[in-house]
């Protein structure tokens, strides 16, 4: 690699990229700081959309820094994350693993570079402010490249840390492109992959949800958005949500060209775009703005992404890409997860959220806890049907969420527990309209089984539940 210029701009970090195909998938990074008096560079320990120590110093090889002689010299670490770059060092070079295509990683091959870059990039926690100029020196220029960040010819450009932390890069040889426009916002769909879905529908879909959840929430945060797909000839089923574009991983490729396949795909996508009011803007005070260098445990992970998982689900049904029939199948696989884990009647999901930041988001100890993502969505039916059944149809959770928009996402204002369940209640019409709720299945560990056959029942389904071999099955059907 070709050495990095000293950038011009005082407030920006040129940064070039390599792949190196040899051998172990890596790429080769080289940085060029403005003028410092020394300073820590530290690679950030999570990612946004993933809320757990992903610990990313694990994948660096090597950290070198170039003395004003010319010499590269290893830097030496003050933490597990963080390097010292004494005074005169301005040029930084490392390489880092690139073997991994789930959603929220790096990997590069013969005809792909794809680069998340919160995994890789350095920072200097004093000086968020900093940009950077990103240049992929071996991409030809003949590769389409997607991100959602601002272009000065063939080089990205982000305002400061915390937006190119938040826009993966995807470059490929060959590229399947798409766009659309909703609500005056321009819309792209890339797909890398040997097997794709079907263009016409997957277009038309994409339209219908997004245009369903614009016209509900009555603006969009972003002037353009980015729908990123990875399709690999690996197993791997993952989504991650960016200010304004997201990454979808589904492989093996052959599984995108199947039903249930195309419809993994259109579910997750619905989900990832309703994260960009619901976490990227409506977001908890503890990830306001992003601490990249530690551990941010919040409570309100049930919000971020249960509330998601349910909202997701109902605009595939609001939008008419699936019926009745489909909705309940997909509140079926939900209820399945949620009744077979005892883990959900030891450990609050509150209290669930809290713990991701503590052993990730596997199972974990068998009947400890519960999962953010089903016991959220779980919740946030109740909370929906309650306020319905409060204001006679007049108001749902998603009204409640649009009022959560306009107070706290829009203006990006930290939001606590209490900000939350005060709006709900508003929504609803009473000061303690959705205590019972938040009391005994957001802090609390009691069973919602018998709640979760009412709420249904109010709205004409009954739900119904057998044990076979030892494990639960639902049955969700209109009465």
């Amino acid at each position: 690699m070709k050495s990095v210029d000293y950038p011009s701009d005082s407030s920006a970090i040129a940064v070039r990229i390599e792949r190196i195909l040899e051998g172990t998938p890596r790429i080769r990074l080289h940085a060029a700081w403005p003028d410092h008096e020394g300073f820590d560079a530290q690679l950030p320990t999570w990612r946004p959309g993933r809320y757990e120590l992903g610990q990313f110093a694990q994948f660096m090889y090597r950290m070198e820094g170039q003395t004003p002689e010319g010499n590269w010299v290893e830097l030496t670490k003050t933490d597990l994350h963080r390097w010292r770059v004494p005074k005169g060092i301005r040029s930084l070079r490392w390489e880092f693993y690139a073997d991994l295509f789930n959603a929220g990683s790096t990997g590069v091959d013969s005809d792909i570079l794809y680069v998340n870059p919160v995994n890789c990039f350095l920072y200097d926690p004093q000086k968020m402010h900093l940009g950077y100029d990103i240049e992929l020196t071996d991409v030809p220029e003949t590769w389409d490249v997607a991100c959602g960040l601002e272009r000065n010819g063939r080089h990205l450009i982000a305002a400061d840390v915390q937006q190119a932390m938040d826009c993966p890069i995807l470059a490929a040889e060959s590229l399947t492109h798409q766009s659309f426009t909703s609500h005056e916002i321009e819309f792209h769909i890339w797909i890398y992959g040997r097997n794709q879905p079907d263009a016409e529908r997957f277009l038309k879909e994409h339209r219908a949800f997004t245009d369903a959840q614009i016209a509900h929430f009555g603006s969009f945060p972003a002037s353009e958005y980015h729908f990123m797909y990875l399709l690999p000839e690996r197993e791997v089923r993952h989504g991650v949500e960016h200010e304004n574009s997201t990454v979808i991983a589904l492989g093996p490729s052959e599984k995108s060209q199947t039903e249930d396949g195309h419809m993994e795909l259109i579910g997750i996508a619905s989900h990832e775009l309703y994260h960009v009011w619901n976490v990227k803007r409506i977001r908890p005070t503890e990830w306001m703005p992003y601490d990249f260098s530690k551990a941010c445990p919040s409570r309100m992970g049930y919000v971020a992404e249960g509330v998601t998982t349910y909202m997701g689900d109902l605009f595939l049904f609001e939008s008419g890409i699936v019926d009745l029939q489909g909705w309940c199948a997909l509140t079926v696989r939900l209820l399945n997860r949620h009744i077979n884990n005892a883990g959900r009647l030891n450990l609050s999901v509150a209290d669930s959220s809290f713990d991701t930041w503590l052993d990730g988001y596997v199972a974990g100890v068998p009947g400890r806890k519960g999962s953010i993502y089903v016991e959220g969505a779980v919740l946030a039916l109740l909370c929906d049907v309650r306020i319905m059944q409060l204001t006679g149809g007049e108001a749902s959770l998603q009204t409640a969420m649009r009022l959560l928009w306009e107070q706290f996402g829009e203006p990006r204002i930290g939001l606590t527990e209490s900000d939350y369940w005060s709006v709900l209640n508003e929504v609803a019409g009473a000061p303690e309209a959705l205590d019972d709720l938040r009391r005994e299945f957001a802090d609390g560990t009691e069973d919602s089984w018998d709640s979760l056959v009412a709420a249904m029942d109010w709205q004409g389904l009954q739900l119904s539940k057998e044990l076979r071999e030892g494990m639960w099955y639902c049955q969700l059907e209109p009465k």
